[in-house]
């Protein structure tokens, strides 16, 4: 009876280390996790870990490969022929063909590949920028609800202290249980945004997490600072060529290596080689050697139809590119503008320092019995949405600026 006992607990020891094993060897691994001091690291992480970037990147190793394909030659071709009539009569013949691209095909295809590779490369800076730019954009915001979620704690603790000193108290006069509902519903409500808030936050840290790979207290001690002095930006000219120009002046280049391989085709490629022949007649034998020439006679088609297309295609490339500068330049106008409104409105306002300790002043007069409930009830109402807008502009600023940066070619800048 022991001995069966003992063997059921070890089959359970046994099936329990065989289902959790797989669980227990991931748990033993070393974390995957980046390392990251600051919130530029952090950046640095998700650009790592990022498979919209690895995609993209990828995209652009392949795209580099064209190169290669254009720069290849073409394989020479052998044709072979032997015709025997008995034993004593009979012809052999051979030619090694080699192709020789004439009309310039070979350097528009290499301009077509170069033309590709350009684009993606475009393609992918603008993603790594866009990347950037938008987890800085979420780290300020995770940052920013840090601050809220202090000063909605802040009142929580205020409110629910002035509840509880109320209803201390032996007796209320009508006047103050009219302000203690008052001040229970303001508690109410704060309570009801700072768990609103912890939940945005929560939720902002589950994506960092996904993005960066990064531990929700590893992304807490790396947030970006509180951003004191602003760049001044001028209302100008781009000052570099952005993605987006680049690409539309790759598809320009593109689209005249085209026409250059369209009027390529005009010309006929030429295969030419050696030739050898042996002839057998009457038991004697003799070899010729001469030189083969295989072409097309371009009798009914020049490719004029295809020059043509081609022609009308950098034609609308040059529009396109046209078009897209004018609208960068507008965009960027539009973006300094922003930016230099909202600095400047940053700049006018209050300090938060100088609000709050406006408002412990005022906390400090109700308990006094100075100011009425109301006010108080204000004050923190005020701070909160002072923070909140501040916050909110501060977040348009840096969206305006990085987008001018992007639009400037400005790469290692977007990081601000």
């Amino acid at each position: 009876m022991e001995t069966s006992t003992m063997r059921e607990k070890y089959l359970i020891v046994m099936t329990l280390i065989y289902f959790l094993w797989p669980v227990l060897s991931l748990a033993a691994e070393p974390g995957t996790d980046c390392e990251a001091t600051n919130y530029i690291e952090v950046i640095r992480c998700s650009e790592k870990s990022s498979s919209e970037i690895g995609i993209s990147e990828q995209q652009l190793k392949a795209t580099q490969e064209l190169d290669g394909v254009a720069r290849q030659w073409i394989n020479p071709e052998l044709d072979a022929e032997t015709v025997s009539k008995g034993s004593e009569q009979s012809e052999t013949s051979a030619t090694l063909f080699f192709t020789l691209r004439l009309g310039g095909k070979r350097d528009a295809l290499v301009g077509e590949a170069q033309s590709e590779i350009e684009r993606a490369r475009a393609d992918r800076d603008l993603g790594v920028y866009q990347s950037r730019l938008e987890l800085m954009l979420s780290l300020y915001r995770l940052s920013h609800l840090k601050s809220e979620i202090h000063l909605e704690e802040e009142s929580v603790e205020t409110f629910s202290k002035i509840v509880k000193q109320f209803q201390r108290r032996p007796a209320l006069s009508p006047e103050q249980d009219v302000s203690l509902s008052v001040f229970k519903m303001a508690l109410a409500d704060h309570q009801l945004r700072l768990t609103k808030l912890k939940a945005d936050e929560d939720k902002l840290y589950r994506s960092l997490n996904a993005i960066t790979g990064l531990s929700k207290s590893l992304l807490s001690k790396n947030l970006p600072p509180v951003k004191q002095a602003w760049p001044s930006v001028e209302n100008r000219s781009p000052a570099g060529e952005s993605p987006q120009v680049r690409a539309a002046l790759a598809n320009l280049k593109l689209a005249k290596s085209q026409k250059q391989k369209a009027e390529g085709e005009s010309w006929p490629d030429i295969k030419i080689g050696p030739s050898v022949k042996a002839v057998k007649e009457n038991g004697e034998s003799t070899t010729f050697v001469g030189l083969g020439l295989s072409m097309p006679l371009p009798v009914f088609s020049q490719n004029g139809a295809g020059r043509a297309y081609s022609a009308q295609k950098i034609l609308e490339a040059e529009m396109s590119a046209d078009q897209t500068k004018r609208k960068i330049a507008a965009t960027r106008e539009e973006l300094v503008n922003r930016y230099n409104q909202t600095i400047q409105s940053l700049k006018s306002s209050l300090s938060l320092r100088i609000v709050n300790e406006k408002h412990e002043q005022l906390e400090k007069q109700f308990f006094k019995g100075l100011v009425p409930s109301s006010l108080v009830i204000e004050a923190h109402r005020q701070l909160f949405e002072l923070e909140e807008r501040r916050n909110a502009s501060e977040l348009e600023a840096l969206e305006a600026l990085g987008r001018i940066l992007i639009l400037d070619n400005k790469f290692s800048e977007v990081i601000l």
